[in-house]
């Protein structure tokens, strides 16, 4: 059945023929099994949860569930394609050379065997080298997160710097101006002193009272303060803004530090997605040398083989029953094979079947509407005979006749 024979006709036939056909088929079921494992192991690997590195990763049941389902409809697409490659691939001339004409007539089905044996092998053979495979990945999942990692702490540690820089520049200037206004009360604090002690009379003359010289420190003092309170007035709109822009750079350095965790999360998260398919293939033809090369041409091998071997049978007694039974269903039908030979421009023989049933009915058609196109003349002809008559009667006679 795998190899489409005509388990009829086999069950008439030599042992041999068994053998023949029950080998073909076994290769064919061998591949649909193979290809069931390689798809189900590329559709877990796509489909797993990527939540850790490759050496810490766990089996997921449901993904495994799916994937063997998916691996299922896969093999049975696989098998049929081969069971039709095989059982189109005919019996060649029947001899164990394989010529130039065989091989090129079987050149589109080997082509088919060829993709068919690359897309199997490829998982297989990431499966087969899955240890080392890890080992390696693991390796690449770590270097890719402290990459991921160092250009996500330069970029936020810039950005930091930044706002450092001018959260830095902005309290130094109110550190400035407030080391400036307290320069300023300790000035009006040591006049108002003095101007205490002038009242007293201990100083300059040492008369008490408010004098010339104690009038002469009031109006320093009144000036001071006046100083000190327009340049209040001065920066006060300009210190709210800058304390305003400060309590904003801190709440941005506070949203950086926000930032960068879930910067780093994603990353990890990145990093562990780095586990698909193509990524294990890559690594398993930079590690594995020829084995890769080797898994995959033993592969194509499985494949192609039935092809190759078909070509190669020799013509046996299945061959001849199956044309025989050919030959009498087509004689049933009334149909006569190779009835007509032909020369083309290029000398070559083109032979071509004859439908007989088919151009029996056609004649039996064409005598049919024959006959009847004929009958209807005859029709017409006796009906504008007997009104030729009917007309002429009625001319005779006053009365008019009755026309049948």
């Amino acid at each position: 059945m795998c190899a489409g024979a005509d388990g009829a006709l086999l069950a008439r036939c030599p042992a041999s023929d068994w053998v023949k056909f029950q080998s073909i088929g076994g290769i064919v079921l061998a591949t649909a099994g193979l290809a069931f494992v390689s798809a189900a192991y590329a559709f877990y690997t796509v489909f797993s949860p990527k939540t850790s590195t490759a050496l810490e990763a766990t089996t997921h049941p449901e993904t495994v569930a799916f994937s063997v389902l998916a691996g299922a409809v896969w093999a049975l697409v696989i098998f049929n394609i081969d069971r039709f490659i095989v059982s189109s691939a005919g019996k060649g001339d029947g001899t164990e050379r394989i010529t130039w004409t065989e091989l090129t007539q079987a050149l589109p089905r080997l082509v088919m065997a060829l993709i068919i044996g690359v897309c199997i092998s490829a998982p297989l053979e990431i499966r087969i080298l899955k240890p080392e495979i890890d080992a390696q990945l693991e390796l690449s999942q770590n270097a890719y997160l402290a990459s991921l990692n160092q250009s996500t702490d330069q970029r936020v540690q810039g950005q930091k710097t930044e706002l450092v820089r001018r959260i830095d520049q902005a309290e130094a200037v109110l550190a400035e101006r407030t080391a400036y206004f307290e320069t300023r009360r300790r000035e009006i604090n040591s006049q108002r002193g003095k101007l205490e002690l002038e009242a007293e009379g201990k100083t300059g003359s040492g008369i008490a009272g408010r004098g010339p010289a104690w009038q002469d420190k009031k109006d320093t003092l009144d000036k001071l303060e006046a100083e000190l309170s327009r340049d209040k007035d001065n920066y006060a709109d300009k210190e709210r803004q800058v304390a305003g822009d400060v309590a904003a750079w801190k709440k941005s350095l506070d949203a950086l530090t926000l930032e960068l965790a879930q910067a780093k999360a994603s990353n990890l998260r990145q990093s562990r997605s780095l586990d698909g398919l193509l990524k294990r293939i890559q690594i398993s033809h930079e590690i594995g040398g020829l084995v890769p090369w080797a898994i995959m041409l033993l592969l194509l091998a499985v494949e192609t083989g039935p092809i190759f071997f078909k070509m190669m049978l020799v013509k046996s007694s299945y061959d001849y029953m199956l044309e025989h039974q050919k030959r009498v269903s087509a004689a049933e039908l009334g149909i006569e094979l190779d009835a007509h030979v032909f020369l083309s421009d290029t000398q070559e023989e083109l032979r071509v079947d004859a439908f007989h049933g088919a151009a029996a009915r056609l004649d039996e058609r064409r005598r049919r509407l024959l006959t009847e196109s004929k009958i209807n003349e005859l029709v017409h002809t006796r009906l504008d005979r007997e009104l030729d008559a009917e007309l002429a009667a009625e001319a005779r006679s006053d009365e008019p006749v009755e026309r049948s």
